[in-house]
């Protein structure tokens, strides 16, 4: 069994911090978000994996995971090019997978045990989850024990039921996905796809999930799915140097790390190669690698690699890579894109 990752996307709701990467490639928790995709299904038992590029900055995906060795996988890469679609997505492995695979949307976080994929009934297997807002997803109807009708972001509720983007998919798939007409959102819609499924009166496995998972599209998404993170997998671990400082609870410091005259209260991560100097440090935040942070105060933030943060007080923020914020007066949200420079 294969497994598919789906890592295109222009991630608009992210923005600026996807003017310059795929959304898949933020880091949450000490990690890409696509990263915890790959190594929840690689627990799973899964070592054959393939990612479907899209045109953003898809070099940069293949940078990152290589050949897949190094996360104990086997990785093919397939170019989807420009978005037109999941159900496009999933067509463009057609030639590369057997004859049952996995499909996971790289820049979902959903605790499930994917194993359970691979002994799945019907021709398709879906997750879904009960949301306050089904408009913004793909909803299932199911009636008597059955999935009737699905329907992408659907105008008018008719379900609360959303796909979680995880399925599981037979062959038979592509032979739909061959036949369908572009939504009116103008792509190739996954929900089409598995309604045509249904129309052809073929078996569609379901399960409804309990409990927490997060599809990364917004800033507060990121900011959750890190909190989610830390506080489920974080352990203490301080490998790095500390000077006259304090580390509370679960806190992991990655080698090379400084801490020096601070406070760190986890569930907290602090990535290799960065120096935190004079610092509160509180829970639920992400540090990335080789940033400095000094004389400033963050909290419930995710803050990527080789930021400098000078005397200010950060909380629900979002920093990309080689950005500079320094002093002013006190603000409580940021989101700056890769390659900025605020000074408050």
């Amino acid at each position: 069994m294969e497994a598919v990752i789906l890592h295109g996307g222009q991630g608009t709701r992210l923005r600026p911090l996807t003017h310059t990467g795929p959304k898949q490639l933020i880091k949450v928790a000490g990690k890409p978000v696509s990263q915890w995709v790959l190594e929840q299904i690689r627990d799973a038992g899964i070592r054959n994996v393939i990612i479907i590029l899209g045109d953003n900055t898809p070099t940069r995906v293949v940078d990152y995971y290589g050949d897949g060795s190094r996360f104990g996988v086997r990785i093919t890469y397939v170019y989807q090019g420009k978005a037109r679609g999941l159900a496009d997505a999933v067509y463009k492995v057609k030639d590369v997978v057997s004859d049952r695979f996995l499909v996971y949307l790289g820049d979902n976080v959903v605790p499930y045990d994917l194993s359970k994929f691979s002994s799945f009934k019907g021709s398709a297997s879906i997750l879904l989850a009960k949301v306050e807002n089904p408009n913004r997803f793909g909803v299932a109807v199911i009636k008597d024990g059955r999935v009737i009708k699905l329907v992408e972001k659907p105008k008018e509720p008719i379900s609360d039921l959303a796909l979680v983007g995880v399925y599981g998919f037979t062959r038979e798939i592509f032979d739909i996905i061959e036949s369908l007409k572009p939504s009116w959102r103008g792509e190739l819609e996954i929900t089409d796809a598995i309604q045509g499924l249904i129309d052809r009166g073929r078996e569609v496995d379901y399960e409804i999930i309990q409990g927490w998972w997060k599809d990364t599209g917004t800033p507060r998404d990121i900011l959750e799915a890190n909190a989610f993170l830390l506080d489920r997998y974080a352990e203490r671990k301080v490998e790095g140097a500390i000077e006259n400082s304090t580390i509370d609870g679960r806190v992991i410091i990655e080698k090379g790390a400084v801490i020096k005259n601070s406070v760190v209260r986890g569930p907290t991560y602090i990535g290799s190669g960065t120096k935190i100097v004079n610092s509160y440090i509180g829970p639920f935040t992400s540090i990335g690698d080789e940033s400095e942070i000094s004389d400033s105060e963050i909290e419930y933030s995710v803050i990527l690699d080789r930021v400098k943060i000078r005397g200010v007080t950060l909380m629900d923020s979002l920093i990309g890579n080689n950005s500079t914020v320094e002093k002013g007066g006190r603000w409580q949200k940021l989101i700056i894109g890769e390659n900025s420079s605020v000074i408050l």
